[in-house]
């Protein structure tokens, strides 16, 4: 038989909703955001300017905790091997003195480079050429148009994750992507 986690004090939605309200960035951090990935972008253009980087879009629709990683696609790059892509990346970044914390995470199934931009101190995890990147992007963007209550779920959860370092998957942890499927799957029960 199963347990059931009793809160010892019963939280409203309003709570919920005036939290995830609390959660969400000021004009004035959102626009050093923005130009972290401005700065980022530069970078990322200069080595590769035929390609596309794309912020994944958890960013763009305000699911991310204000100490959440910047998520970047570098589409159309060209590149065969992503971990020769990841450390020309990290050479740049190093010379121009834009990042520091750099990490080349080359052995992982979709590899990546993380930093921390310099101005902003925002942190980025960068990949090159994921295939469904863009698919789950509008998967997600139809989630949360169809399900409201997706966005606070989801904050709630990804600073319980965070709380107890549960959420980074290179670690063994949840996800972004993985834990919205799980609250979409169960949203579709409900």
């Amino acid at each position: 038989m199963g347990h059931i986690l009793i809160l010892p004090t019963m939280v409203g939605v309003a709570e919920i909703v005036d939290f995830c309200d609390f959660l969400s960035p000021t004009p004035e951090e959102q626009a050093a955001r923005d130009a972290a990935v401005h700065s980022v972008f530069d970078v990322i253009k200069y080595i590769w300017p035929a390609c596309k980087p794309e912020v994944f879009k958890l960013f763009m629709i305000g699911l991310y905790l204000p100490t959440s990683d910047i998520d970047v696609m570098i589409l159309e790059s060209g590149i065969k091997n992503p971990q020769t892509g990841l450390y020309a990346l990290f050479r740049v970044l190093s010379q121009r003195g834009i990042a520091k914390k750099i990490q080349v995470i080359a052995k992982a199934s979709v590899p990546i480079i993380k930093f921390v931009e310099n101005k902003s101190g925002a942190a980025f995890d960068i990949s090159f050429d994921v295939d469904n990147g863009p698919k789950a992007a509008e998967f997600i963007k139809e989630a949360v148009l169809k399900w409201p209550q997706l966005r606070p779920l989801c904050l709630i959860l990804k600073v319980f994750l965070q709380q107890r370092d549960l959420n980074e998957v290179y670690s063994s942890g949840i996800g972004s992507y993985a834990l919205l499927a799980m609250i979409v799957a169960m949203l579709q029960k409900v």
